[in-house]
C-alpha cells in the first residue's frame, strides 16, 4: 500500500531520489506535493573522504652518492556528485515572500486592460480540447491554435508549422489530437489521473522528446505547456517554457527573480522537462497564492514583477 501523502492524504507517494542529506525524497502523484521521508541519517554521499596520508620520507643512506626521491600522495577520489532535490515554497526567502506580498498590494491599480479575445478563445479551446471535442476539430483549428498569441506568446513555430506541412492537413491534424489526448488523458482517457496510466510529467516528457508513439514532431515544450493552460487552466499559468531563451521570460528567469530560488538544470534522469516544467510552474502558483482574477491574470502579474526585479 502507498504511503499518504502529508498534503492531500491521499495514498499516492511515489519515491523521487536519495536527498542531499540521506533521507529519500517523494512525491504525491495527486497532488504533486514533495516532501522528506524520515529521520536524517549518515548518506554516504555526505561523508568527507579521510585526508590522505603524506609518507614520512626517509632519512638519507650514509656512504656513496645519496638521491632523494620525493613520493607523490595520491590524490584524494572526487566525491560523488550532489543530486540536487526540486525547490519548494520552504526555499523561498522571506525577503522575495515580502517583495511579492508588497508588489501584490499594488497589482489593481496596475492590472492592464484584460485580451477582450482571451475569454472567447479559452472557451472554444476547452472544448475543443474536451474528450468529447477532441475527435471533431478540424485541422485548420488545431493549426491556429498553436501559431496565435492570445493567451501567451507562442514563440518560434516554425519547426511546428514545418512538421505540419511534411505530414498534410490530415495526417498532422490526427497526430497532433493524439498527443493532446495523451498529454490530458493519458491511455485510459480518463480526465483525472489514473493509477494505470504514468503521472502527467511523465507523459509531457515522453512527448517532448520524442520516445512515445503518440508524439509529434514539432509538438514540443511550449506547444504542450500551451495545451494545458487552456485545458487545465486551474493549475496552469500560460508561461510556455521553462528557459526565456534571449528574452528571458521562462519560468526558471521568473522563478529567479521574483522568488529567488535557481531551478535545478534539465536532465534524462530525475529532472526531466517534465518535472521541472511542471514543478516550476506549481510552485510559482504556490507563491502566488490568491488575489488573482485567474491565472492569466496571475502570469501578467509575474511578468510584471519580473521586469520591475
Amino acid at each position: 500500500m502507498a504511503l499518504a501523502c502529508p498534503s492531500c492524504e491521499a495514498a499516492a507517494a511515489e519515491y523521487v531520489g536519495m536527498a542531499d542529506d540521506g533521507r529519500n525524497e517523494m512525491r504525491c502523484t495527486s497532488c504533486g506535493h514533495h516532501w522528506m521521508l524520515g529521520a536524517k541519517p549518515v548518506s554516504p554521499r555526505a561523508v568527507t573522504p579521510k585526508p590522505v596520508k603524506t609518507p614520512t620520507p626517509r632519512a638519507p643512506r650514509t656512504g656513496g652518492a645519496t638521491s632523494t626521491r620525493t613520493r607523490t600522495a595520491p590524490a584524494a577520489a572526487a566525491p560523488a556528485p550532489v543530486v540536487r532535490r526540486f525547490p519548494t515554497l520552504d526555499d523561498v526567502p522571506d525577503e522575495n515572500l515580502r517583495r511579492l506580498a508588497a508588489l501584490k498590494a499594488t497589482w489593481p491599480r496596475e492590472r492592464p486592460r484584460p485580451d477582450p479575445y482571451a475569454a472567447d478563445f479559452r472557451r472554444l479551446h476547452e472544448l475543443m480540447f474536451s474528450r468529447a471535442g477532441l475527435p471533431h476539430t478540424e485541422p485548420g483549428q488545431l493549426k491556429d491554435f498553436v501559431t496565435s498569441d492570445v493567451l501567451a506568446l507562442s514563440g518560434n513555430t516554425s519547426s511546428f508549422s514545418r512538421e505540419w506541412r511534411k505530414l498534410g492537413d490530415r495526417d498532422a491534424s490526427r497526430r497532433f489530437r493524439d498527443a493532446i489526448e495523451y498529454l490530458l488523458r493519458g491511455e485510459s482517457g480518463e480526465d483525472e489521473q489514473s493509477p494505470d496510466d504514468p503521472p502527467l510529467e511523465e507523459r509531457f516528457t515522453a512527448l517532448v522528446d520524442q520516445t512515445s508513439p503518440h508524439a509529434m514532431p514539432g509538438a514540443r515544450e511550449a506547444v504542450l505547456t500551451h495545451v494545458l493552460a487552456v485545458a487545465r487552466p486551474e493549475r496552469f499559468l500560460p508561461v510556455l517554457t521553462v528557459d526565456g531563451g534571449s528574452g528571458g521570460e521562462g519560468k526558471r528567469e521568473i522563478v529567479a527573480s521574483v522568488l529567488g530560488v535557481e531551478l535545478p538544470a534539465v536532465d534524462r534522469s530525475r529532472h526531466t522537462i517534465g518535472r521541472v516544467a511542471c514543478g516550476s510552474n506549481d510552485l510559482l502558483v504556490d507563491a502566488l497564492g490568491a488575489g488573482f482574477t485567474d491565472l492569466d491574470d496571475a502570469a501578467a502579474f509575474l511578468l510584471r514583477a519580473h521586469a520591475q526585479a
